[in-house]
């Protein structure tokens, strides 16, 4: 059996204020490209399909139309599963229209439903709690465990005094896992943050865009019976575990400007029963590349910009007190491909460096004051600024 593993697509993303949707309509037309070139019997999608709760109609257009070609008319399996960007209920509610067509939804960890297909090349034939059982026409059958993205919130559960994450997606899981046999060929699909072998997550850059208040996943909690374990959340394409092959196949765009800007891929597997994954491709899709380039001058920022015309730009020019707005109406009329244009004038820049942290209320006060004014403010002024300050703190 032959998988594409694709996750984070984040149709109706925003750049700083950028729409990519235009550019996410290639994408998808790629991917669905590649399935059928690469003659795939299912593709799993692991997370993260949209990029917000209330995607717009043109997001959710381009997602259902892309669905329905990857399904080849039902001749080819869709699973989906919820990311933390992705609305679960809203996601699963369209389930009742696309399991008709072998698209499953899921956006939650209950049963997953699924119609009579018997005549497509690959189709349903059990499923359970998190899991559906595949059979294709010569035989090979297939259970797909889901786990969406895990929470305490979504999974309506209420975390106990000294109960850890990674011990409550041990037991989360377990539903799902269960439907593996000895004979099918098994797959596990969440959207996570774990991070690789001998990697420390402090000095892996890209969990720094991910990160915050999504906690990390022990990676010894996904070893399971899985023969491939697909994952989404991280928007690089990485292997977590060879020996176990689990994968984060990456976005399928690049998002942020402070993201390391790397080439996007689908991953395109071969599994059996017997020896698990025979073969594992890496297939890259097209996507912009974003650049985040700081100019002290037009004519750097004109040269720049004259040999990046297929990359997406942010500008920051630095040191200049001074740009002249007709200069940057011309810059944006001739590289629509420039996103964002930010000016940070030396004056500002030396401010910058001083934190507030390091000074009194009364330093804070008086480099206000010149800053407005130019000139440092009286003793009088000063001395009845912190006494109202003195008031203020003590009503507080």
């Amino acid at each position: 059996m032959r998988i594409l593993h694709t996750a984070d697509w984040h149709i109706g993303c925003r750049t700083d204020d950028y729409l990519r949707l235009e550019e996410q309509k290639k994408t998808c037309a790629e991917i669905v490209k590649i399935a059928n070139e690469k003659k795939v019997d299912m593709v799993v999608i692991a997370g993260d399909i949209y990029d917000n709760f209330l995607p717009s109609a043109d997001a959710e257009k381009l997602v259902f139309d892309t669905l329905i070609e990857l399904c080849n008319n039902g001749n080819r399996a869709v699973v989906v599963i919820a990311g933390n960007h992705d609305e679960p209920k809203r996601l699963s509610n369209a389930s009742i229209f696309a399991k008709s067509h072998n698209i499953y939804l899921v956006g939650e960890l209950k049963k997953i439903d699924y119609a009579n297909l018997k005549n497509k090349n690959i189709y349903p034939v059990a499923s359970g709690v998190g899991n559906i059982e595949f059979k294709t026409k010569g035989g090979e059958r297939a259970v797909v465990a889901t786990m969406p993205f895990p929470s305490y919130y979504r999974y309506k559960q209420i975390k106990k005094e000294g109960e850890q994450l990674n011990d409550s997606i041990k037991e989360w899981f377990k539903p799902a896992l269960s439907g593996f046999k000895k004979d099918t060929i098994n797959i596990a699909v969440s959207h996570l943050l774990t991070y690789p072998i001998n990697c420390d997550p402090e000095v892996f850059s890209n969990y720094e865009v991910v990160g915050g208040a999504i906690s990390f996943v022990d990676r010894e909690n996904l070893i399971s019976k899985a023969h491939y374990t697909a994952l989404g959340h991280i928007h690089q394409m990485i292997c977590v575990d060879k020996k176990n092959n689990i994968y984060y196949s990456g976005s399928t765009v690049n998002k942020f400007f402070d993201e390391k800007s790397s080439n996007n891929y689908v991953l395109v597997v071969d599994l059996d029963a017997k020896n698990g994954v025979t073969n594992l491709q890496k297939v890259e899709i097209s996507a912009k590349h974003l650049i985040c380039q700081r100019v002290k001058s037009m004519a750097e920022a004109a040269g720049f910009l004259s040999v990046n015309k297929d990359k997406l730009v942010k500008l920051i020019f630095e040191d200049m007190d001074f740009v002249n707005p007709q200069d940057i109406k011309k810059i944006r009329s001739e590289n629509p491909n420039v996103v964002t244009i930010s000016i940070e004038p030396k004056k500002i820049k030396e401010q910058m460096v001083v934190s507030k942290k390091d000074l009194t209320t009364k330093e804070i006060f008086e480099k206000f004051v010149e800053n407005k004014t130019g000139a440092k403010p009286e003793d009088e002024l000063t001395k009845l600024f912190l006494e109202l300050m003195g008031e203020v703190i003590y009503e507080a």
